[in-house]
């Protein structure tokens, strides 16, 4: 029998319901652990729990929401794993974004990661697992993209810190960084109700799908970032580094150079 890496092990997961946090939550169910997955729309939720069978579950919690992140988590009596993949972003020039906007983004993206993971830390036994998500904005340009990219290079450090703070625990805490992941497009809704009327015109928006290119030109499946916790599950000595899974998207500056043709994007 194959060994199972996370046999017995309970895990909570904000953003489950996306590709990144489904394919977790499927991966530590697969490999022996359960599951309780956490998100605003209880239709997905459902749809992800029956997908995978008893060991799932799930609650309404909104991570903006202190009092709702800290009655949720304590409800467990044990929590081995926290997986925080939740989170939209604000796209557009600087100048036109309303800074109340970016306030929300970071209440929600970075904040939102802040709560579980402090409501959380009492119910981590020592060896545990803390993962992250940022983004590769903070390491490469992207157009009309300085409020995402400023959010990532904030949950990179406080990765950073809190794995030092957690290491006389063994708590391991690492952050993965996505490149353009399947399914991964910018909500629509989300990401530009601040940035009419210039989203209107569509070409801002498409500046910014295209330079989602990489120099491997392809795109990252989820099951590879269920591959990363797999690999720091079994790293007893794997911590508060950023796995940047961006086929070198990273390492690049500014790919628009019509090495991909512009996606079409047409806002609601």
């Amino acid at each position: 029998m194959a060994e199972q890496t996370f046999a017995n092990q309970k895990a909570v997961i904000s953003g489950a319901t996306g590709q990144i946090g489904f394919a977790i939550a499927e991966r530590i169910v697969n490999e022996g652990g359960s599951v309780s997955m956490i998100g605003r729309r209880e239709g997905a939720l459902q749809e992800a729990v029956a997908r995978l069978g008893d060991q799932a579950s799930y609650a309404l919690v909104d991570v903006d929401s202190d009092q709702e992140v800290a009655d949720y988590i304590d409800g467990f009596d044990r929590v081995d794993i926290v997986a925080c993949t939740a989170g939209w972003t604000v796209i557009g020039p600087v100048e036109e974004l309303p800074v109340g906007e970016a306030l929300a983004m970071f209440n929600s993206r970075f904040f939102g990661q802040c709560r579980m993971i402090k409501s959380a830390l009492p119910k981590i036994p020592d060896g545990g697992i803390i993962l992250l998500c940022s983004g590769v904005g903070n390491r490469a340009f992207y157009p009309y993209y300085a409020f995402g990219a400023a959010v990532a290079g904030a949950i990179e450090a406080y990765s950073h810190h809190l794995a030092g703070e957690l290491a006389p625990r063994k708590i391991r805490v690492n952050t993965i960084s996505p490149g353009w992941t399947v399914a991964a497009e910018p909500d629509a809704e989300r990401s530009s109700r601040a940035a009419k009327p210039f989203a209107s015109e569509g070409a801002q928006m498409n500046a910014f799908l295209r330079s989602l290119d990489s120099p491997m030109h392809e795109i990252i499946q989820p099951e590879e970032f269920a591959d990363a916790l797999v690999f720091i599950a079994r790293a007893k000595h794997y911590t508060g580094q950023v796995i940047r899974l961006d086929a070198a998207r990273s390492v690049t500056d500014n790919p628009l150079d019509g090495a991909v043709e512009p996606f079409s994007y047409a806002p609601q």
